[in-house]
This record gives structure tokens, sequence and C-alpha cells, in this order.
């Protein structure tokens, strides 16, 4: 499945990112697609396919201390339009009503479902595995 991660840190880190960012080489199971620089400074978006935990808990370690990770499941605009449609499509011809139409549309993205709760069960681990202490600011 291929992901985008939103990558942002406070500016007094932005030397310490760099360093670990110079050397940094992905985890095998891990094939980025793209990476973009935010031109306003402190934040990367990095898109890239993996079906490996594993892995992605590999690629974001060394920059746990000092970045925060969003994470989301994506797909390009025109494959989605084309599984909507087709979905579409065989609801029309079924005639389905409400009812059925969310229990086929549950069969075609459970593969999504499934893929977002292992990122959710990925994030409790790292959040439950980290050495890093937040501080309370409420």
């Amino acid at each position: 499945m291929i992901f985008m991660d939103i990558v942002s840190w406070e500016p007094e880190e932005s030397a310490r990112v760099g360093e670990i960012f110079s050397t940094f080489e992905y985890p095998e199971g891990m094939k980025v697609i793209d990476e973009w620089i935010d031109l306003s400074g402190c934040r990367t978006f990095i898109i890239y396919e993996t079906d490996d935990p594993e892995a992605y808990m590999a690629s974001i370690q060394p920059f746990m201390e000092l970045c925060w990770f969003e994470t989301f499941p994506i797909m390009r605009a025109g494959e989605y339009m084309q599984k909507f449609q087709a979905l579409a499509e065989k609801l029309g011809e079924s005639g389905a009503s409400a009812p059925e139409y969310e229990e086929v549309f549950e069969e075609e993205n459970e593969e999504i479902i499934e893929h977002i709760e292992g990122l959710e069960k990925r994030i409790q681990r790292l959040e439950h595995h980290s050495f890093i202490q937040q501080e309370d600011t409420t």
C-alpha cells in the first residue's frame, strides 16, 4: 500500500534532523516514491510503498526524539475515481439500497481498513516502547 508521511520538527532541531537525514538510508521493504521539503521550513513529505510494519518502524526510529509523524494511506486520484466508479456501477446494476451499498462499500475497502488498523497498532506500539517523555504543556 502507498502512504504519505508528513514529518515535522521544531526549528531548533533542524541541524540535528539534517545530520541524521544526510546519512539515513531507508530500510529494505520500503520503496520511496518521492520526497518534498516545505520551503517555509521544518517539515517534509514522504510518499512510499510498504506492507512491512517493521520497515516502517525502522524508518522512523532515528527521528523519533526529534520529529512528529503523521501517516496516511493514499491513492492516486484517478485510481480512486476508477474504483469509486466501478463500485457505483456495480451498485447501479444491482439497484442496491442504502444498506446494500454499505455492505458492498465495506467489502471494497476492507484492504484499506486493514492497513489503517495496522498503522494504528504500529503507532500504539511505538508510543508504548518509546523512551521519549513528552512534557505536558497543558
